[in-house]
Order: C-alpha cells, then sequence, then structure tokens
C-alpha cells in the first residue's frame, strides 16, 4: 500500500540528449522500482531523436510527458522548471539522465519535504567498474542537518540530481545561458531568500563519474574531491 503524502502533484524533472542514449534504461529502470509510484517524468528532450522507443517501452509503468527544448544546459533546465511551475505541481525532484536512484529516493524525498523546502540527498559514485565510494556527502555532513548559505559559499552539495523543491513559494527563474553551475547559482539564491534546506543520507542517488568530466571526481593525496571543492 502507498503511503499517502500531502503533495497531490509531483514531478521527476530530467534532459535527454543524445550521448546519454546508453543509460537511459537504468535511469528509467530505477524509476520504474521506486516504491512511491504516484509522479510524473517531466522530460526535456535535447536533440535525441530516438526518445519515443523509451516512452514506448515505460509507458505501462511511467507516466513521461515529454518536452521539445533544445538549448543550453542552463535554459533547457529554466525552462523545465518554469513548465512545472506552470503546471501547477507542488515539487520538483531532480535527475540526471546518465545517473540512477535508490528506489526509496521519490518517498523519502517526500517525506522530508513536508517539513523543509529543499532536500539534499547523499551520493554513491559510480564509473563503468561498478560502485566506487558509497554515502560520499555524509563524510562532511550529518543526517537531517540543516544547509546554509554559508555552509555552500565554498562548495557545493546541491545537484541536479540529488536535490527536492517544494515549488509553492517559488517564483518562476531566469538562468544566463552562459552560467555552468546552475545547480549552486539556483540554490544559493534560494537560501538567501530564507528557503530551508534539509539534507539526507536515507536515499541515495548513484553518481556517475565519467571520464574526462569537467563536473566529475579527481584524486588527490588518495582523497576525492569533486569540481567544486578546493
Amino acid at each position: 500500500m502507498e503511503i499517502h503524502l500531502k503533495f497531490s502533484k509531483v514531478s521527476f524533472l530530467t534532459t535527454v540528449f543524445p550521448k546519454n542514449e546508453i543509460y537511459l534504461n537504468e535511469f528509467f529502470n530505477s524509476l520504474k522500482n521506486q516504491t512511491y509510484k504516484s509522479f510524473d517524468i517531466v522530460v526535456i528532450n535535447d536533440g535525441y531523436k530516438n526518445f519515443h522507443r523509451i516512452k514506448k517501452e515505460y509507458s505501462q509503468n511511467l507516466k513521461i510527458i515529454e518536452l521539445q527544448h533544445s538549448r543550453t544546459p542552463a535554459k533547457n533546465k529554466e525552462y523545465g522548471i518554469n513548465y512545472c511551475i506552470d503546471q501547477n505541481y507542488d515539487v520538483i525532484i531532480f535527475g540526471d539522465s546518465d545517473d540512477y536512484f535508490q528506489n526509496n529516493r521519490i518517498k523519502k524525498s517526500l517525506e522530508f519535504l513536508e517539513k523543509t523546502d529543499i532536500v539534499i540527498n547523499d551520493l554513491s559514485l559510480f564509473n563503468k567498474r561498478g560502485v566506487f565510494k558509497k554515502n560520499y556527502i555524509s563524510h562532511r555532513i550529518n543526517n537531517l542537518d540543516e544547509v546554509n548559505e554559508e555552509f555552500i559559499k565554498d562548495k557545493n552539495i546541491f545537484g541536479m540530481s540529488n536535490t527536492s523543491l517544494k515549488l509553492k513559494k517559488i517564483s518562476k527563474v531566469f538562468f544566463d545561458d552562459k552560467i555552468i553551475a546552475v545547480d549552486w547559482y539556483f540554490f544559493q539564491r534560494l537560501l538567501k531568500q530564507g528557503f530551508k534546506a534539509t539534507f539526507t543520507n536515507e536515499t541515495v542517488t548513484y553518481y556517475r563519474q565519467h571520464e574526462k568530466n569537467s563536473v566529475g571526481l579527481s584524486k588527490k593525496k588518495n582523497v576525492y574531491k569533486l569540481w567544486w571543492e578546493k
């Protein structure tokens, strides 16, 4: 039996594009296996011509809303967020289409959003050889800690694959198309406006590390560091 939560309209927002094709089954399978089922997947399609095959394969289990929009990553995210606001969704759960998610991610995100404005969940890092770092964020912050603006001045744990957001007080957004770190920019602004953010390690995003990925992971002196860390 699905637990009743107060949010009646939940969106899961992602972007697909041709180079992510090989990861999409893993991504959609993890959404199909979520313990909480009442959500829409809002997909910004940035030039992936074969997406109709994915929609057909998963349409019996998932409600997929496809939006055609081929711009910069910042503008694609702007378009998706504003669509969810216009469609009166209560919540956006963000997820990158080359990642996958623990099967309680949506349920846990919604549970915590009943008490906070933003949820940041933990990351486990993986590559083509498998998971190599579990619960990466937990080594610097505790479960259910509040994350404030001071915490993210020189680092960022807010990603567009491990965050969820209550939309009740959110205005439509505008992102400069040259912004690279849209996640840091967007959530920093919300924290400045007084939004409350909470971290949880009770659910996990499996965060893919690509070789030569500028926003991936580096290892220095046997310590893994993400791109934003000094």
